[in-house]
């Protein structure tokens, strides 16, 4: 036996023992997670009789599930860790893959999985044998729409196939409830394995959605999800609780890299979320991810102002009195056509690149210079003025204030059919933006 090898026994035998000693803790709380989740939902959703009977019914299978993959893994458990001290198991070379390692005990059919990912090791224990059928109840009622952009989210990051059909393999217990809301219907769940982790063991479920078939089955439908899922808040928002990056942007692992879309996206997603009650499901659920999303809200509301159908972001440095406005694009060519449309007015902007999409930035003067004849901004002007509790310090705050204190002057050279519009627009003191993530990430 090399030292190589002796090392990596020597790892496994540390995380075996580290699971020992929390198996009956991981299990019991899983256990305690489904029941009381489920309780929980039925009363907060306030679920008819027949679907709150097969909420219950299914977190039941799963204890059932849960139980039965307890006794094996304490059993796996004890055996591999007296074969590795009496050094009675045999490693070889798996036929799947260069880089796996079976490590059997003597005697033994079963064997742990061991992966080399960089310089770490993944081992994972087996379990054989335990699964249920169960039927989860539509808990939301969500219409087609909604349900197609979630379950693109969710293709989009951890969900893959089973033939035709859509499968989840998670280690999350709220991503199986998330999850299977979605992909209600019959289902196949079982328990794969036992993640023997560096920090603490997990549990691998996967579950077989068979009352649905997979709208991207093909080689390249994770790709094509993606592209979907872009499309729509609710997208963003399953693919970030798969592969979301818990960050103070909103950051995605995909492949080896990772990807950014602005941060205002927050909001809208929340929006989006709220209004279906899939947020409130995530609320009952204790999400992390979820919770990140929500931390990305930012603590004073933003101010913005629109210009041929793009959204400008105004901020202010009050230590050096720098009022600043930005818009973002996905698209060079679109962030310079709106720029050629700003220096027919007279007003150069600034185009950058930043991270995978284009900013296009207004100084301070330029954004004066737009309040002039805006209704739309000269109220973003006031909302920023209120914000900072803006005082004349300079010729150009003194210019701002007067324009954000005296929003009823009147335009030049309005056109007269765009006065009840932007009427409209200063009257609401909530001016709501949506705008589409494709032009922005």
């Amino acid at each position: 036996m090399g030292a190589g090898e002796r090392a990596m026994l020597a790892e496994l035998r540390w995380r075996a023992e580290k699971a020992h000693s929390e198996l009956g803790r991981l299990f019991s709380g899983e256990a305690k997670y489904y029941r009381e989740k489920a309780e929980l939902i039925v009363r907060e959703l306030d679920l008819p009789s027949m679907k709150a009977s097969m909420l219950l019914d299914f977190a039941e299978k799963a204890i059932e599930c849960l139980d039965k993959a307890y006794a094996q893994a304490e059993a796996k458990l004890r055996k591999l860790l007296t074969a590795i001290e009496n050094n009675s198991v045999e490693v070889a070379p798996s036929p799947r893959g260069r880089k796996a390692i079976h490590i059997t005990p003597e005697g033994e059919k079963w064997y742990i999985n061991a992966h080399l990912c960089g310089e770490n090791w993944l081992f994972s224990l087996p379990i054989y044998r335990v699964s249920a059928e169960a039927e989860f109840p539509d808990i939301l009622g969500l219409n087609s729409e909604a349900l197609y952009y979630l379950q693109a989210g969710w293709r989009a990051s951890d969900e893959g196939k089973d033939k035709h059909i859509p499968k989840m393999s998670t280690t999350q217990p709220w991503q199986v409830l998330a999850w299977t809301t979605v992909r209600y219907g019959i289902l196949h769940i079982y328990l794969s394995k036992l993640c023997l982790n560096m920090t603490k063991p997990s549990i691998n479920w996967i579950i077989i959605a068979k009352s649905w078939a997979q709208q991207w089955p093909m080689r390249k439908g994770k790709k094509i999800a993606q592209q979907v899922a872009k499309l729509h808040p609710l997208g963003l928002l399953t693919w970030y609780l798969g592969d979301g990056i818990r960050d103070k942007n909103l950051k995605f692992s995909i492949g080896n890299g990772e990807k950014y879309v602005p941060k205002q996206l927050a909001q809208q997603i929340l929006r989006a979320a709220y209004q279906t009650g899939y947020g409130k499901l995530l609320d009952l659920l204790d999400s992390e991810k979820w919770t990140a999303i929500k931390r990305l809200q930012p603590k004073q509301h933003p101010v913005y102002a629109t210009l041929q159908g793009h959204t400008f972001w105004l901020n202010y440095c009050e230590g050096e009195q720098l009022l600043q406005g930005r818009a973002l694009f996905k698209d060079l060519e679109d962030a310079l056509k709106l720029a050629k449309a700003l220096a027919d007015m007279g007003i150069r902007a600034r185009v950058h690149i930043h991270r995978t999409y284009y900013v296009l930035f207004l100084s301070g003067k330029k954004i004066v210079k737009l309040a002039e004849n805006s209704l739309e901004w000269r109220r973003a002007l006031r909302q920023l003025a209120q914000k900072y509790n803006l005082r004349p310090k300079t010729q150009l705050l003194r210019r701002l204030l007067e324009l954000a204190e005296n929003p009823l002057l009147k335009l030049k050279r309005a056109p007269y059919w765009e006065l009840g519009r932007l009427l409209d627009i200063f009257q609401n003191d909530r001016c709501v933006c949506f705008f589409d993530p494709l032009n922005v990430t």
